[in-house]
Order: C-alpha cells, then sequence, then structure tokens
C-alpha cells in the first residue's frame, strides 16, 4: 500500500517516516506540510491512503480533506492530529474521514488502521 503523509512538524514526519517503514508492506510515496502541494502530490502518484493533520500553519487539514474525498475517493484518509476534540472529530468524519486518530493517545493504532487496508 502506498501511503501519503500530510504534515507540517519536520520531526513528527521524520517520526512517521520511520515508524511505518516497519509496517510491512506500507511505502511512504510522498511527504508534505501544505495542502496544496500534496493535493498535487497525491493527484501525481499512485496513493493508496493518506494520514493528514488539520492544524497545518495557517492551513487547515479538513480542506484537504474534502477535495481528496470529493475527487480521489478511493484513497483512504486517517486524520492524525493533537487538536483531537469532540467538534474536530464530528467535522472530519463528516468530511469523508476514514479514521481519526489522537497523535498524544492513539499513535500505537495508526498500524491497525493502515494494515486493515492493505
Amino acid at each position: 500500500m502506498n501511503l501519503f503523509i500530510v504534515e507540517d512538524s519536520l520531526l513528527i514526519q521524520k517520526r512517521l517516516v520511520r515508524f511505518i517503514e516497519e509496517i510491512p508492506g506500507i511505502h511512504v510515496v510522498g511527504v508534505s506540510g501544505d495542502i496544496y502541494e500534496a493535493y498535487q502530490q497525491v493527484q501525481a502518484s499512485d496513493t493508496d491512503a493518506m494520514l493528514l493533520d488539520l492544524q497545518l500553519g495557517k492551513q487547515n487539514g479538513l480542506q484537504l480533506l474534502k477535495e481528496v474525498k470529493e475527487n480521489l475517493p478511493a484513497i483512504k484518509v486517517v486524520v492524525l492530529t493533537n487538536h483531537s476534540t469532540d467538534d474536530n472529530r464530528t467535522q472530519a468524519m463528516r468530511a469523508g474521514a476514514d479514521g481519526f486518530l489522537d497523535k498524544s493517545k492513539d499513535f500505537a493504532q495508526l498500524p491497525d488502521y493502515l494494515l486493515r487496508w492493505q
């Protein structure tokens, strides 16, 4: 499975890539901290799934989630955020998220989501 990561923190980007590279059968095909760049790269790659942060500097990941689900609906999207309020969860699920995880509490569940989609 080809995975694209949308995360603006370089530290978390590196941590995610290292973590995901340990999961058999999952390949990181791109990483971006910008929703516009990410969307272009996802369109140009063979992306099967995406990890998406909600807070990307001044950008909102929900905008990218809506765009992906509208135009590339086969891509599975897991929102992985530090802002896991009930409101954010509801908005993400309504926008089509296939999963919603809190970075600080649910990080270990990420492989389960990804392996389920292989």
